[in-house]
């Protein structure tokens, strides 16, 4: 064993190299946030875009990404209202989002 000196004073240091190294992932790609909850990271527009909820499609006005790595739509509330944290997924009977298409109507 040997001393080395540190910040914090003498720490007696293994001569021993480690037999495993330490990568980002260690600390990044496996950690968990027990305490916080998602946070949105960015609000983008959603032109174009619906929800499918039973046969009706519901426009969207943006898509909400969180730091958790979803990505939802929202709608205009009932209320009128733009809610961020109401997904467009939580509706009854949702199935999917689709983009609005404007076909060209046959000439008869």
């Amino acid at each position: 064993m040997r001393v080395m000196n540190t910040s914090n004073g003498p720490v007696v240091v293994d001569p021993t190299p480690h037999q495993h190294v330490n990568t980002s992932r260690v600390v990044e790609e496996d950690m968990q946030y027990l305490d916080e909850e998602p946070e949105i990271i960015a609000v983008v527009p959603a032109a174009g875009w619906c929800a499918a909820v039973g046969e009706a499609l519901i426009p969207l006005i943006v898509f909400v990404a969180m730091d958790s790595g979803k990505l939802y739509g929202v709608a205009v509330g009932d209320d009128g209202r733009i809610d961020l944290t109401n997904s467009a997924e939580l509706h009854p009977g949702f199935t999917e989002y689709k983009l609005a298409t404007n076909e060209p109507k046959e000439n008869n």
